[in-house]
């Protein structure tokens, strides 16, 4: 039942980011029959394993072992890109503009880019506010 359930939780955030089942898969070196059989619970996850979908997800590996629904959080990886902020709230299931987003985001590879990236939206948030 624990392998279930955990299945689920792991297809209910791949499909809350936004990922294909292959997508996941070349995020931790496997095949998508492997996850399609981790979502279903035909196979059993191990701790490493289970580890590393957490990693690709961004997700605390906690978050399988959690009873009842929350939102999704942003992952704390994402604090290296927002120095200034001390912890990041609870959000909303993304929306496609949000999932297309933050695609587009992760395919850019320079550094610099996506730091410039963060600091054209942080100055558009910065001149809605005067508004």
């Amino acid at each position: 039942m624990i392998n279930k359930k955990i299945g689920l939780k792991i297809k209910q955030l791949r499909k809350g980011w936004g990922l294909s089942q292959i997508e996941l898969a070349e995020r931790i070196g496997i095949s998508f029959q492997q996850i399609q059989k981790y979502e279903r619970g035909a196979t059993r996850i191990s701790v490493a394993r289970l580890q590393q979908i957490s990693e690709a997800l961004g997700v605390n590996i906690t978050v399988f072992f959690e009873e009842g629904e929350r939102p999704l959080k942003v992952s704390d990886l994402a604090l290296k890109y927002a120095p200034d902020v001390d912890s990041l709230d609870p959000v909303q299931p993304l929306n496609k503009e949000e999932i297309t987003l933050l695609k587009l985001f992760r395919k850019t590879k320079n550094k610099k880019i996506r730091e410039g990236i963060i600091m054209q939206l942080r100055g558009v948030i910065e001149l809605e506010n005067r508004k």
